[in-house]
């Protein structure tokens, strides 16, 4: 599983296809998914799972607001936001197909078919999405498609959910196509970093770097690797979720693809300057240090990073000097009155407060949250900074109202609680979930995303199990 998709995306770099032709590419990845496991089911979401993390596709740019309005060498068309039709749309949408399949002919075979809490938080969470896409914005025409493709994650869930058995099988082939994609992930960023700028490849979301090269507390333009990402921090939120939940096989794994995966991964972290990233990774493991209930695993880790400390330690100490230690002291900039990213995040919340006061059963609507700005004239987009307020919670409250947040929100604490408590907590992954999960919800109050389908890719997963244990 490892090096049929890590071989995949390399093919993909080097040949550079359109976008069409990656997204028939992943049809011939699926065939060797298949003929490894045997199972329609399971190679599909192996599949979905892999085309995640590109970001491109069938574009429609949808022109917000007219030139002018923010400086033209950054808007010199205007303010567009751009609907992105990505490969793994498409693959949902074949799960969706073949789960209606198995659900109507083999109802009887298919797995845990009852709904639990979870399972309907999680569904009112996505009709209060498109509800407000359809009487809280000003552009029902862009926030409902938007909000559309975003039902692949619903679909994700419950193809999990009803369809998979996930078993020890089962997390170590995910662990192992995790490992793929972090190995690439890196191996891209690695070349972007050496390049100090990206490869213009159809696989990378972003190739404009200048703007948002210089962030606002720094004072001098620094290149971060964006890999497939749309930006570094998200590359970095990725990364740092990825690597928490890796963390448990790494130590119980007897693979060098495990190890030699979670430090490159992890040399990649570093690199992306993502201080919220940085944040996320630590906290979520130190929760894997109190949480385990086998502790003796982190005395195993010393003991793997002291035989090869020759490598490691010369490696960290050049990420140290070269990375961590610049960044620590511009993030000092960080708290500038009048520029720095703690003043504008500040800022950015006290509007979006504003208009969540105003709008807060429906929000105003997926991609609203400049436009409601600028039509309220409030301090951020008044100032020309068109940039949505950079904490998930308070952006999701905006755009699909407080309903839909409280619906999430408690969809990950019932998830979490019943899978902590549950039969399944004897399952050695056990501590990885919640970890992975407590990395994403920590970043997410510093960025405005916080990699929803990560969440429910894991908690599907884990729900499954729990109720397959009772069961």
């Amino acid at each position: 599983m490892f090096w049929v998709t890590f071989l995949f995306y390399i093919l993909l770099l080097i040949i550079n296809p359109s976008n069409k032709i990656t997204a028939l590419a992943f049809g011939l990845l699926f065939i060797a998914f298949y003929l490894k496991l045997r199972r329609f089911d399971l190679s599909l979401l192996f599949v979905f799972i892999a085309s995640l993390i590109v970001g491109t596709g069938k574009t429609y740019p949808i022109q917000l607001l007219p030139p002018g309005v923010f400086p033209l060498e950054i808007f010199p068309d205007g303010y567009f936001a751009n609907l992105v039709i990505t490969s793994s749309h498409i693959i949902s949408f074949v799960m969706l197909i073949y789960f209606v399949r198995e659900l109507v002919l083999r109802k009887s075979k298919v797995l845990n078919f009852r709904f639990c809490l979870a399972d309907i938080l999680l569904t009112l969470f996505f009709v209060f999405k498109i509800t407000s896409a359809l009487f809280g914005s000003r552009n029902p025409e862009l926030s409902l498609p938007f909000e559309v493709l975003s039902l692949g994650g619903l679909v994700l869930y419950f193809y999990i959910r009803f369809l998979i058995n996930p078993n020890g099988k089962f997390w170590r082939l995910l662990a192992f196509v995790f490992c793929a994609l972090i190995v690439f992930e890196s191996v891209l960023a690695i070349a972007q970093l050496a390049a100090k700028s990206p490869l213009y490849k159809n696989l990378e979301s972003q190739v404009n770097i200048e703007y948002f090269g210089k962030a606002v507390d720094e004072s001098e333009f620094t290149f971060r690797p964006v890999g497939t990402f749309d930006h570094a921090n998200a590359l970095g939120i990725w990364l740092a979720s990825t690597l928490v939940f890796l963390f448990v096989f790494v130590l119980k794994g007897k693979s060098n693809i495990l190890w030699t995966s979670f430090l490159i991964g992890f040399a990649v972290l570093v690199t992306t300057l993502s201080r919220s990233a940085w944040l996320g990774f630590f906290a979520g493991m130190g929760f894997l240090v109190f949480s385990s209930r086998k502790r003796e695993l982190f005395g195993e880790l010393i003991d793997k990073v002291w035989k090869r400390r020759l490598f490691v330690i010369p490696a960290l100490i050049i990420l140290f000097f070269f990375f961590v230690l610049p960044r620590v002291e511009k993030s000092f900039y960080s708290f500038g009155s009048d520029s720095g990213a703690v003043f504008f995040r500040h800022i950015l919340i006290k509007d979006a407060v504003e208009i969540i006061k105003m709008h807060p059963i429906f929000g105003v609507g997926a991609l609203m949250n400049v436009y409601e700005g600028i039509f309220l004239n409030l301090y951020t987009t008044a100032a020309s900074v068109p940039l949505a307020v950079h904490n998930w919670y308070f952006s999701t409250a905006l755009e699909n109202g407080l309903p839909a947040l409280t619906a999430f929100v408690y969809f990950t604490l019932v998830s979490i609680r019943n899978f902590w408590y549950g039969p399944a907590k004897k399952q050695s992954f056990f501590s990885s979930i919640p970890a992975a999960i407590f990395c994403l919800s920590l970043a997410a109050i510093f960025q405005p995303y916080i990699n929803l389908v990560m969440i429910i890719l894991l908690l599907s997963a884990a729900n499954s199990v729990m109720i397959g244990s009772r069961k």
